[in-house]
């Protein structure tokens, strides 16, 4: 007969991966929230581009979330909105880790309950806990690191545009198109999404340097939102190269001494480690000597 403890974990297991795939399984959309959707606005910055992967497990699961408790999940939407990554695929991806972490020591469990060495209940299920909020965290940090270095690569892509629109300015060419132009230089991903703002703002009627603030504001980008009222006195006729250059030299030197913190803080914390390698090379080659000292 198989043992209790080892039912009841598999038993759990079962029923946690039934209601993780009845909860990604596609259901059939209401026609009247179908209907709104697509009436719905349009924001100026644009949609995130496709990832390929609309009808993955993660995604149906992270949009069945967000419809049952969208309200109550907070999401780090800007991070998501940098890296061009769909909110639905990222909560359900912190689902299924969470999940993933709560199934596997239950069936650790049971392996060992029908061994004959099953531990005790309190261990799968703190360890289960764990794994849980572990799995259910580590994607949040993730997404932080990424967004902050895209970000890095955005500050200095910020810096190397300024520069180029107050060439353009000097060179005669209007605010509009000064700023439209040059970001028909870059092939970076960056460029693309200033692009992509600059012709829905177009299309709505809104000015470029308004569509860079909204940009910079849906990024979490101040680089890219603060030289918005510069650019906007450039419009009007104003002559500002000299602030845009100043603007550009003012990033660089940040971005440099943001390089020169960041080496020092991987110096000071390779101390440690170097110290602690010297001193075991150290007891290595003085304990030979000092056993033959003793033996003698």
């Amino acid at each position: 007969m198989i043992p209790l403890q080892a039912v009841l974990p598999a038993a759990a297991s079962g029923v946690l991966i039934g209601l993780a795939v009845r909860a990604a399984w596609p259901a059939r959309p209401d026609l009247t929230s179908v209907l709104e959707a697509a009436d719905a606005p349009r924001p100026v910055t644009g949609p995130l581009p496709a990832t390929g992967r609309v009808n993955s497990l993660p995604e149906r699961a992270g949009a069945q979330l967000l419809e049952e408790f969208g309200g109550r999940i907070t999401l780090p939407m800007k991070d998501l909105a940098l890296l061009r990554k769909s909110p639905a695929e990222h909560l359900g991806r912190r689902a299924l880790f969470a999940l993933y972490g709560l199934v596997l020591p239950q069936l650790l469990q049971a392996l060992l309950a029908v061994a004959g060495t099953p531990l005790p209940f309190a261990v799968p299920a703190v360890v289960s806990l764990a794994l849980a909020a572990f799995f259910w965290f580590a994607p949040g940090r993730d997404i932080k690191r990424e967004a902050a270095a895209a970000r890095l690569v955005v500050r200095h892509a910020a810096a190397s545009y300024l520069e180029r629109v107050a060439l353009a300015r000097i060179a005669n060419s209007g605010a509009a198109q000064a700023l439209t132009r040059t970001a028909e230089v870059g092939d970076g991903w960056i460029y693309v999404r200033m692009r992509q703002a600059f012709d829905l703002g177009e299309l709505s009627g809104i000015s470029p340097w308004e569509s860079l603030r909204a940009l910079g504001e849906e990024l979490d980008i101040p680089e890219l939102g603060r030289p918005a009222d510069t650019l906007a006195l450039a419009g009007e006729g104003a002559a500002v190269y000299t602030t845009l250059q100043a603007q550009a030299r003012q990033l660089r030197l940040a971005l440099l001494a943001d390089t020169k913190a960041a080496a020092n803080a991987a110096s000071a914390a390779m101390i440690l480690p170097v110290t602690f390698g010297v001193i075991l090379m150290l007891v290595f080659v003085m304990l030979p000597v000092t056993q033959t000292i003793l033996a003698s």
